[in-house]
């Protein structure tokens, strides 16, 4: 009886997260749907918003790694703060961190003004998409290589420290390695969050349009039906991108378990 009770709990979530895809599918017009694939617009918006999220996610790489090797190794003054903090950009309204992050990075601020002197702005441009997407998904990169660290026992750092290995070699050849399964799902997770970030980008940079942005865009200036072909379109490549995750994931199992 509870088996049957769960299975069918199970059932009805299910078709409640593919119910929208089906009826996108069922809807779409397909020749309209090849036409915009096509167009320059769209395969500019996949090559901006595939490419920030990458940068994002590699700037999380180079910077989250080692905060979550510090959260989860040293003892320091406000460290549950800074560790809480990681976590505010997810529990706050995705246009308010766009407005927040106008204010920190446009034109006439600090950080603006300084970062105009290597000719970098964030307003209207590729590197405000990046900032956008890292500020809102990085944390997912960082709790996942936090985790990691938690299941690594210390004492094969302090082995290898007593065999002569320095503090950095002993984070580099002995920890990393152990937790590369969840640097790749932290770093695979991050980047696919980041290509569906909408409401930041918008208010930081709108241009150049993200696919997210471009489907708003459309939505506003043309109805309903060629913002159903471009949603469908994303539906696709997102259902492609997470069955080539799964399946990366699957692989590196495998070759570990191996």
């Amino acid at each position: 009886m509870f088996k049957n009770i769960i299975i069918t709990i199970s059932l009805l979530f299910i078709i409640f997260i593919i119910l929208p895809f089906i009826t996108v599918f069922l809807n779409v017009d397909y020749k309209l749907l090849f036409e915009i694939f096509k167009t320059p617009e769209f395969l500019n918006a996949v090559k901006t918003t595939f490419l920030a999220a990458l940068v994002a996610t590699i700037f999380a790489i180079i910077f989250g790694i080692p905060f979550a090797y510090a959260i989860t190794r040293y003892n320091f003054p406000l460290k549950s703060l800074f560790e809480a903090i990681i976590d505010i950009p997810q529990t706050i309204p995705h246009t308010a961190a766009g407005i927040a992050l106008l204010m920190t990075l446009g034109r006439s601020s600090v950080l603006g003004k300084g970062a105009s002197i290597i000719g970098i702005s964030f307003v209207q441009t590729f590197w405000g998409v990046v900032a956008a997407m890292g500020f809102l998904s990085f944390s997912i990169l960082v709790n996942s290589v936090k985790e990691g660290f938690k299941k690594v026992d210390i004492r094969y750092e302090k082995v290898a420290r007593s065999l002569g290995a320095t503090p950095f070699k002993a984070f580099f050849y002995v920890s990393l390695p152990l937790i590369k399964h969840d640097i790749l799902t932290g770093a695979l997770l991050m980047w696919a969050r980041g290509i569906s970030e909408f409401g930041a980008v918008a208010i930081l940079a709108y241009y150049p349009m993200t696919l997210s942005v471009l489907t708003y865009d459309k939505f506003q200036g043309y109805g309903l039906k060629q913002a159903l072909a471009i949603t469908a379109l994303i539906f696709i490549m997102s259902m492609i991108i997470f069955i080539v995750i799964r399946i990366i994931q699957n692989i590196w199992k495998y070759t570990e378990s191996r």
